[in-house]
């Protein structure tokens, strides 16, 4: 199965750190569960996931969506409907972006002392005030 799963990743063209990151999350519940997660029943699956959700609950809750992800990918490269382990649907956060003021850019090329930083400030704020003006417009 794993040979599988690295085939999948590479055949989507994804780097190799990817497969890396991808296993070391099926492979900590392979290793919970000392069975394939494929092999698992949805309940299983849930009391891990609430596990692993009640251990982030000080820290961020990244690894426990990307343990959801990784586990979606799983059951996607071998053929299997998401609905197969009952996975969550993971929420995604609906906030604007923070646009720094005028004042707070210019304060950054005042201070930046190396051209290049500043060139890089200024592309990356025009680059995000066009971004921005077409999102409002459009």
């Amino acid at each position: 199965m794993l040979q599988r799963f690295e085939r999948n990743i590479s055949i989507l063209g994804r780097a190799p750190r990817t497969f890396d990151n991808y296993s070391r999350h099926v492979a900590a519940i392979t290793l919970h569960f000392q069975r394939l997660p494929t092999e698992l029943d949805p309940e299983q699956v849930r009391d891990y996931l609430y596990e692993l959700q009640q251990r982030s609950k000080t820290r961020s809750q990244t690894y426990f969506k990307h343990t959801v992800y990784r586990l979606r990918f799983l059951l996607k490269a071998e053929g299997l409907a998401y609905d197969h382990l009952h996975l969550p649907a993971i929420k995604r956060d609906k906030q604007l972006p923070v646009i720094l003021s005028r004042e707070e850019i210019w304060r950054m090329l005042k201070t930046a002392t190396l051209l290049k930083h500043k060139i890089w400030i200024g592309l990356l704020y025009g680059c995000g005030q066009v971004v921005w003006k077409y999102a409002i417009s459009g």
